[in-house]
């Protein structure tokens, strides 16, 4: 049995913001530093992790150093994991975006997984990349690992791994203040989730906030 656990960075001042990020970086805010501190307590609490993969951001840095002060464990960083490339759009809000460019933020809206910021990445083009990188954590021997990464990130991994739909990808949530439990047994691949410290709620986060979507039934959207 392998279990991968999917750990987003914790908030940062942008995040906090709504400013869009991608490759250029804002340090974690108190409330995120909360957050890795919570999340390095509960990995613990779940039997710890055998190493960690990790975006190189500085954003992620952090909230790794916090969460391996808990396990210490190897640390591994990989370009590949970095944020999806918000091209022309990286350092303004998302008001900002509509006002200056109402064209492509319509796009946007319309076709949230296709759509490339001017310059930037869709969430097909984060997939290719995350693959070789996801190959390599399910071919290791060691059989838990964290991948500490971004929001975007995080949904093409999951996307990739559980085989989803755009309109379910779409829906797909990971706030800074949770992470994701793969499971690959036996019996196929289980999901959940742990929020604030809490958990395990089976299943994916949906755009509520406070609703699951069942991963079995994520094929019939």
């Amino acid at each position: 049995m392998k279990t991968i656990y999917i750990v987003r960075h914790g908030e940062t001042e942008w995040n906090a913001e709504r400013r869009m990020q991608g490759r250029l970086d804002s340090p974690l805010n108190d409330n995120g530093r909360e957050q890795a501190y919570r999340h390095g307590r509960t990995l613990v609490d779940l039997g710890g992790v055998d190493f960690i993969v990790a975006s190189p951001s500085g954003r992620t840095r952090e909230t790794t150093a916090i969460i391996n002060r808990f396990l210490g464990v190897p640390v591994e960083y990989d370009e590949r994991l970095m944020e999806r490339d918000c091209g022309n759009w990286s350092g303004f809000t998302v008001d900002e975006i509509a006002a200056m460019d109402p064209g492509e933020w319509w796009l946007r809206d319309r076709d949230p997984y296709f759509h490339r910021p001017p310059g930037g990445e869709n969430l097909p083009d984060v997939i290719d990349r995350i693959v070789t990188p996801l190959q390599r954590v399910l071919a290791a021997p060691e059989p838990r690992v964290a991948v500490i990464t971004h929001g975007i990130v995080s949904r093409a991994i999951l996307t990739h791994l559980l085989e989803l739909t755009p309109v379910q990808a779409n829906r797909l949530r990971h706030p800074n203040n949770l992470f994701y439990r793969l499971t690959l047994g036996t019996d196929g691949l289980t999901t959940d989730f742990f929020r604030d410290g809490s958990g395990p709620v089976s299943g994916l986060l949906r755009p509520d906030a406070d609703e699951t979507i069942p991963v079995a039934g994520m094929t019939s959207d």
